[in-house]
């Protein structure tokens, strides 16, 4: 495999002409090349004929407080305007309260430890262009969310990924990560529950990256975009709950998943004051602010009820239950560690006719007209896999295992 981009494996080719270096390096994560290939695709063979496997949407709409808050966001002038850079005051305050609640963090200082941002994604472009200079090392468990590695990337740094035990669940050995440390490793960048294993780092795994970040003096910056959906039990811990490390955690959130508003694109970072300070002047040249009206809707989803967030993840979890019936018709192709949170299981491909992951993701779109993320989007140990989600709707994903069961008889 010669590229990272799904769409430069399937035949474009990109200008250079007049284009950055680092810009060349990078590439669109493939979780959204795979819908753009689907797209072209539809061209063909006629809209909505594709079932995704691929972009994290859920299927659920909007729950209906926030939908009416944000009508009545239309009617007020201030929604028009920019916001505080930070965000809006209101918000932070909400925002410190939910986290001394759910993460157990006390005494967060609204005004001076958070920042609201467009989408959980700015929050981390914030923190790794506060933290990185050019030829800084970031350590990335792996397999990693996709768009991590184009971001250290894109801000010079050096993605090191430390392979995850998946025949354990995608454990992380701590000590197997302290090898991959050296004088240029600045941070250690992941998202618990994960993107793209469905693993849950436990309580004692991220007090021993804790222990490791204050022995190389690392930053710990941390995806929580997941935190409301884990499975059987599983408890979510987050280091920013450590007082000891307190001022080397950035906590980075969304409300995209959690209330169904990935198109509003509102997000937030909590951190030390003197990091916090520097992550808004990268905020300030990229965006000014988030949006307002996707402000206000934020708003109104931590103070309405949480009865939205207990339905969503119930039906996820029985979405969860339905995928793992299905994969295991097909477990002559495909074994799967079981996913304890968030909504994907990234399978191992057991049958070995084709060349690598991108090459069986884009035989399974172009043929099956099923949308699954190619593993080696998500770093080297993601090679051989492919990502399935199951955040759509379940009769999708009756349907496009029915497709893939087609596909395996008739092919192999």
């Amino acid at each position: 495999m010669n590229s990272r981009s799904a769409i430069a494996v399937s035949g474009k080719t990109f200008r250079a002409k007049n284009i950055s270096q680092t810009v060349q390096k990078i590439v669109i994560s493939p979780i959204k090349e795979m819908s753009i290939l689907a797209d072209l695709l539809e061209d063909e063979i006629g809209g909505g004929k594709v079932i995704s496997f691929g972009q994290g949407i859920p299927y659920f709409d909007t729950p209906e407080h926030i939908k009416q808050a944000l009508r009545q966001a239309l009617e007020e002038l201030e929604t028009a305007k920019y916001t505080l850079e930070p965000g809006m005051t209101e918000l932070r305050v909400l925002l410190a309260k939910h986290l001394e609640t759910s993460r157990n963090i006390v005494h967060i200082v609204p005004k001076k430890e958070i920042m609201v941002t467009a989408g959980c994604q700015e929050a981390v472009a914030c923190a790794l262009r506060s933290i990185i200079d050019p030829g800084d090392e970031v350590l990335l468990p792996s397999p990693c969310f996709a768009s991590h590695i184009e971001q250290v990337i894109q801000f010079g740094g050096v993605p090191v990924h430390v392979p995850l035990k998946e025949a354990e669940g995608w454990r992380l050995d701590i000590d197997e990560c302290e090898k991959y440390i050296t004088s240029k490793t600045r941070a250690i960048l992941f998202s618990n529950p994960s993107n793209p294993t469905g693993a849950v780092f436990g309580e004692q795994e991220l007090r021993d990256i804790a222990d490791l970040a204050k022995r190389h003096d690392l930053i710990i910056v941390t995806d929580e975009t997941y935190d409301f959906l884990t499975y059987d039990g599983t408890p979510h811990t987050s280091p920013a709950s450590f007082k000891d490390i307190r001022d080397r955690v950035i906590l980075c959130g969304s409300f995209s998943k959690k209330y169904a508003m990935t198109g509003y694109r509102v997000g937030f970072a909590y951190a030390d004051e003197g990091i916090i300070d520097h992550m808004l002047k990268v905020h300030d040249a990229l965006t000014i602010c988030a949006p307002a009206i996707s402000q206000k809707g934020a708003i109104a989803a931590l103070k309405g009820s949480d009865e939205s967030v207990k339905r969503f993840s119930q039906k996820l979890s029985e979405n969860r239950s339905m995928m793992c019936v299905e994969l295991d018709t097909i477990s002559n192709f495909f074994e799967y560690q079981k996913p304890m949170g968030s909504y994907y299981i990234l399978a191992k491909a057991t049958h070995q006719k084709f060349q690598d992951s991108f090459d069986l993701a884009l035989r399974i779109l172009n043929e099956a007209h099923v949308i699954v993320i190619p593993g080696a989007a998500f770093g080297p140990t993601g090679e051989g896999h492919v990502r399935f989600s199951f955040a759509g709707h379940p009769e999708n994903i009756a349907e496009g295992f029915q497709r893939l069961r087609s596909w395996i008889e008739k092919n192999f």
